[in-house]
């Protein structure tokens, strides 16, 4: 070999324009930095040769010596043996090797000796050595036993990382026992969400919404490569949003990737076996043996998750799905095969699902192959479990197949087509239905309890919870006899949900605490979802931000991984975790959980997640500083409202409405808002909104006392306050109690009363998780001002305060002057005094547009401010910047 294809082999490639420094993964290399192995094991595109790249360079930086190698199928032990040398040396600087007269390098002990030498050539340097082997999935059988040799006997300054495809057999089992190896995968390389936000940041700036990025991360699943190819189509695209909406495997770079570079490898027979199993969803051998009829089911699935980034491990071991764009383009071509070829395939499919009793899949694939009868009495058994797995759509495509008459004349299919429709468009039938059947003497009283359950859930869905007590009446405690886990737990949400309406989060807790005994998780998934959803709003209830994160963030990456970013179940979830996460100050968190969801949580959630998700986009809205935002969803809220017919959201809606006009001064405004607050006051005397009552009486004083707040009249506003705070207190809830407090104490500032500093305080000590300067924030920005002022004065101009200590604020007089200003906020300050736009403050700080306005609403606020150049202008007055 001559030395010239050893400087090729032993010389890193160039990174690409395009690569990202990814800091998470730079941290990720200080962590395992000092093991003597680093295997980084992924599949094509995951960015394995750009990842040790930036790594050389880092370790160039910190004064290491690195030594690079990338491997060949050529790469025998003499020439590998060869490599190593004079990569090693030409790292360190040594003489550069004379490769001729090395033949005997092919003699196992001479190989072994050579090698010998180099690592003692290598403890002689003295100094950290590390050599990067990538692409070592095309070593031979032989050079690998070198590479574990050199691990095995590796001296203390010598760390070898390793870059592959597939797994190898470096017998490194005493090494990792002894924590001196680490196995990096492709999860560990998987772009997360902010990663994939930043760099479609930096390509597009804002040509793309929240949304769009959102949605174009879900479509590549933190793939590398793909979102390389999928941001290739798109910038083509006269609209970016549209081409992210109809991305596909089957059209574009991303079709020519899986033709030329990713297929182009697999042989004729693993290729046909993939396109036959493009019809399933999750898949494991014995399911794909069967249905492409191919005995090697096994080997296959093992190669293609181990060498491609085709199949990505399941939750069950042994388990794996296809990534979407891959699937999209297999299944292309399974649409090219001869029709008896598919429906061959389907019938397969519909056997071994039919086999298992899973009912759904097995309805849907004989359908697919053409048997219409047999679908349909699959769809008749698979309606209890697609309902319990909140599968309604499906549920509902499928009664549409079934004869009326045959629904007409079974009380158990009416009851299940009615608890179908009970969380949709349909829900006052579904709640007609229930209780027709509920009230009919000759119904059995399994049904009867049935009934009342689809009814319950009617209810819960279209906010008269006030109708629970009646339709429970006959069943204040579990029926005995009671044999059905989802049933029981059904019940126990619904009444969960009423006592946490009357302010009894204690009891509801307790409520949802029982599981039935002989639970299955599969079978009862949507019962327990929103079981959890419960828990986490009631600590929401209590104030406990921190808690309900506890319940619902690991609950959410489940239901991601198990249904989708975009099901039912997860948007629900993350429909209640993100008030939770802005609460904590958390608010880019909170915005990601929630973009490209709004759509599924108004369709399909409860009153109270759809509320949730929309208030804390309003407040997001507002903390940025994006008043025609905020008021743009709140209008969008009551419009849902109306044509739900659910006055509890249209009376929040129309009390946050009063709260900003109020703010802004537009007093016209806020008055009708008001007024249309106070028609509504008859609603909820009516029995089914009977729970809802003093939640209305609430928002309704609060939003009272805003509107007094905004035309000068204080005094007015505390006779409100004094009334909201009787209202959150038979409530006992927390939230509204910080509100109360906080009004007061601003409502007392403006009277000049000198007990505003200890109604701040009990507002203060009133948010029992989360942050005290947001709570304060939400509740009036004069109350954010006195807080920081008053921390100001005692904990000095520059400190970052977390939340306001409870003593400081008891005893400290209030100065005149601004609060504190955290690290981000000077350096914004400085960026505004230089003259310069949002965008160009987001990228001189290397933030986001929207981070930059709500830094500077928070200056605006803490520094009195009315505009931009008022808040420089005070800020030179104050100190702050030099004059």
């Amino acid at each position: 070999m001559h030395e010239a294809e050893f400087v090729l082999k032993t010389t890193p490639p160039r990174l690409p324009r395009t690569a990202l420094d990814r800091e998470r993964l730079a941290r990720l290399r200080t962590g395992v930095g000092e093991r003597t192995a680093i295997v980084v094991l992924a599949p094509a595109g995951f960015g394995k040769t750009v990842l040790l790249v930036h790594w050389r360079k880092q370790w160039l930086a910190e004064g290491a010596l690195v030594a690079w190698l990338s491997a060949d199928r050529d790469d025998d032990p003499a020439r590998f043996h060869l490599a190593l040398l004079h990569c090693v040396r030409a790292g360190s600087g040594h003489p550069a090797l004379n490769t001729s007269g090395n033949e005997q390098l092919a003699d196992t002990d001479q190989g072994i000796e050579t090698l010998t030498g180099l690592l003692a050539e290598i403890a002689g340097l003295g100094r950290e050595t590390i050599l990067i082997v990538d692409d070592a999935e095309r070593l031979p059988e032989a050079s690998c036993r070198s590479l574990a040799y050199l691990l095995r006997n590796a001296p203390a300054n010598l760390h070898v990382v390793v870059g592959t495809r597939t797994p190898l057999d470096l017998r490194t089992g005493e090494l990792a026992a002894k924590g001196h190896c680490a196995v990096l995968k492709a999860d560990d390389l998987r772009l997360q969400a902010d990663e994939t936000l930043a760099i479609l940041r930096k390509r597009f700036e804002q040509r793309l919404s929240l949304d769009d990025c959102v949605r174009l991360h879900e479509a590549t699943e933190g793939w590398p490569i793909g979102l390389q190819l999928a941001i290739a189509t798109i910038e083509s695209a006269a609209d970016p949003a549209t081409a992210i909406r109809s991305l596909s495997g089957r059209q574009g770079d991303i079709e020519r990737y899986f033709v030329e570079s990713l297929f182009a490898s697999l042989s004729a027979p693993l290729l046909d076996f993939l396109v036959r199993i493009a019809i399933l969803d999750r898949i494991d051998a014995p399911m794909c043996a069967a249905v492409a009829d191919c005995v090697e089911a096994d080997a296959h699935l093992q190669h293609l998750a181990h060498a491609t980034p085709i199949l990505v491990a399941a939750e069950l071991r042994g388990w794996y799905r296809m990534h979407p764009l891959a699937r999209d383009f297999l299944h292309a071509r399974f649409e090219e095969l001869p029709t008896d070829a598919q429906r061959t395939c389907h019938r397969r499919a519909c056997a071994w699902f039919a086999r298992l009793q899973q009912y759904p899949e097995a309805a849907a694939h004989a359908l697919a192959a053409g048997d219409g009868a047999q679908a349909d009495e699959y769809a008749v058994k698979s309606l209890w479990t697609l309902r319990t797995q909140g599968k309604f759509a499906e549920a509902q495509a499928w009664l549409q197949r079934i004869a009326p008459q045959r629904i007409a004349g079974d009380t158990h299919l009416r009851l299940l087509a009615a608890w179908a429709d009970a969380l949709g468009e349909r829900n006052a039938q579904a709640f007609q239905i229930a209780r027709q059947i509920l009230d009919d003497p000759a119904t059995s009283a399994e049904h009867r309890f049935i009934a009342a359950l689809v009814a319950a859930s009617a209810t819960g869905y279209s906010d008269r919870i006030g109708l629970l007590p009646e339709l429970f009446a006959r069943w204040p405690e579990l029926p005995t006899g009671m044999h059905e886990p989802v049933c029981e737990l059904v019940w126990r949400n619904a009444m969960a949900h009423y006592q946490m309406h009357a302010g009894r989060t204690d009891r509801a807790r307790r409520m949802l605490a029982v599981l039935p005994i002989d639970l299955h998780a599969g079978t009862a998934m949507l019962a327990l979802s929103y079981r959890t959803m419960l828990l986490g709003l009631t600590h929401l209830w209590d104030g406990e931000a921190g808690q309900a994160q506890a319940v619902l963030q690991p609950a959410l990456a489940l239901a991601e991984r198990q249904t989708g970013r975009r099901s039912l179940v997860a948007s629900m979830f993350a429909a209640v975790l993100a008030p939770a996460l802005y609460d904590l100050d958390q608010i880019d968190a909170a915005l990601a959980l929630l973009a490209d969801r709004l759509d599924i949580i108004e369709r399909t959630s409860f009153p109270d997640a759809i509320l949730l998700a929309y208030r804390t986009l309003t407040r997001i809205a507002l903390a940025q500083g994006d008043e025609r935002r905020a008021l743009a969803l709140l209008d969008n809220l009551e419009l849902l409202a109306q044509r739900r017919a659910l006055p509890r959201l249209a009376a929040q809606a129309l009390a946050e409405q009063v709260r900003v006009h109020a703010q802004r001064g537009e007093q016209a405004k806020a008055t009708r808002s008001l007024q249309q607050l106070d028609a509504l006051a008859a609603t909820f005397v009516q029995h089914a909104f009977a729970p809802y009552h003093e939640q209305y009486q609430l928002a309704r004083c609060i939003a009272s006392a805003h509107a007094a707040l905004g035309r000068g009249e204080p005094a007015s506003a505390m006779t409100q306050l004094d009334r909201a705070h009787v209202h959150a207190t038979a409530m006992q809830r927390q939230g509204g109690l910080v509100t109360v407090h906080a009004l007061r104490a601003v409502c007392a500032r403006q009277c000049d009363r000198p007990d505003a500093t200890t109604l701040l305080m009990r507002a203060h000590d009133a948010v029992r998780s989360g942050t005290a300067m947001r709570a304060l924030a939400d509740a009036h920005p004069l109350a954010l001002q006195m807080a920081t002022a008053l921390h100001r004065a005692t904990a000095g101009l520059h400190s970052v305060p977390p939340a306001m200590p409870t003593a400081a604020i008891a005893a400290a007089p209030t100065p005149a002057r601004c609060g504190p200003l955290t690290p981000k906020e000077a350096a914004v300050l400085g960026q505004l005094e230089k003259g310069m736009s949002n965008k160009q403050i987001a990228r001189a700080l290397d933030i986001g547009e929207e981070t930059v306005k709500w830094h500077v609403k928070n200056l605006c606020l803490k520094l009195s401010a009315g505009t931009r150049k008022h808040a420089v202008d005070r800020a030179r007055l104050l100190g702050l910047v030099a004059s």
